[in-house]
């Protein structure tokens, strides 16, 4: 999820006065039409990384190829945001504002079937309310479905908690508040990323903070049978700006984040990569290549095997708004990686 000062968020609707149809399901398109907008999308997203994919970096130094929309099947004229998978690789599940759900946002599932993936549907009741639920994460061993949700608050997205769901068999549980200490009055908590070691919890929050809409990056460790009191991470992770919906790889040695950091008049974000070395976090990068663009690129997030890195934009091209987007490995990483 993406927000900040001067409508950094970029939001299509304004939340609170979205009209919504009733619940229905989303149909498979197989006309002529959706093919011509399958074939669009894919066009606009080839054209668009080779005007700028390949920007500050040289193709010979490309780890990722071309980012690649992931069509009307996933995607809509709304915002469709923060693609979390299972542990096979097989499952998805992403937020969306479209029209035909309960709230503003909610949850999308999706499945890799024959090749692709199939026609998102609407996760139903008690996951999805008439409120808010975004920004989901599964923990690495799949037993777990972390996301954001203002259901027990009056206020906007901007007063939202931490839920989680326990996975029974193919069925995600009721979901629950989660452990007070992750909880701010009237303030947002958002964007869980856990390593598999289950040892660090890693959110955006904007509690302790005097800027309204501002949000930065906090830790809680485990101890014992409980976490710690979130503290925010030192810089070079925090900026002092926005920085937000982290992504943490499962061996907790690699973060990523969305941040505004840059020029002094800089309105859209980047996303950032960080090493976890000596005991904290340095080596910051700017992704570059497929990840930039002049406009919002945000909500990073690998697969599982680590050959994919999803992510947000509302680059040119997309069908309306933030679309998700894929970029998959090409090579290995260079023993000297370029710094921006």
């Amino acid at each position: 999820m993406l927000d900040g000062e001067d409508n950094l968020r970029s939001r299509v609707h304004t939340k609170g006065k979205m009209e919504r149809a009733k619940p229905r399901k989303v149909k498979t398109m197989r006309n002529s039409g959706a093919i011509f907008t399958t074939a669009a999308v894919l066009i606009a997203s080839f054209m668009g990384f080779l005007i700028q994919g390949c920007k500050g970096e040289g193709a010979a130094n490309r780890e990722w190829g071309a980012a690649h929309n992931l069509g009307p099947g996933i995607n809509s004229a709304a915002k469709d945001e923060h693609a979390t998978f299972t542990p096979d690789g097989k499952t998805m599940i992403f937020a969306s504002t479209r029209e035909g759900g309960f709230g503003a946002y909610d949850l999308y599932i999706s499945r890799f079937e024959n090749g692709g993936w199939s026609t998102a549907e609407l996760l139903p009741p008690p996951i999805n309310t008439g409120k808010d639920e975004f920004d989901p994460f599964i923990t690495p061993n799949g037993g777990k479905l972390f996301f954001s949700s203002n259901r027990d608050n009056s206020g906007s997205y901007w007063d939202c908690d931490i839920y989680i769901c326990l996975r029974n068999g193919d069925q995600w549980e009721e979901p629950m508040l989660y452990d007070p200490v992750f909880v701010t009055p009237d303030k947002p908590d958002w964007g869980v990323t856990i390593p598999e070691s289950f040892s660090t919890f890693i959110f955006s929050s904007g509690r302790g903070l005097d800027k309204a809409h501002s949000v930065q990056i906090f830790r809680s460790t485990r101890l014992g049978d409980k976490w710690s009191e979130p503290a925010p991470l030192p810089y070079p992770v925090n900026a002092g700006k926005w920085e937000a919906t982290p992504y943490i790889t499962p061996d907790g040695k690699t973060l990523f984040l969305n941040s505004v950091r840059g020029e002094p008049d800089k309105k859209d974000v980047d996303i950032w990569r960080f090493r976890f070395k000596g005991g904290k976090w340095t080596d910051p990068r700017r992704m570059e290549g497929p990840f930039l663009s002049d406009h919002h690129d945000y909500d990073p997030c690998l697969s599982p095997d680590g050959r994919k890195f999803y992510f947000t934009s509302d680059r040119e091209g997309g069908l309306g708004g933030p679309d998700i987007y894929v970029a998959e490995k090409i090579r290995k990483k260079s023993s000297t990686p370029r710094l921006s």
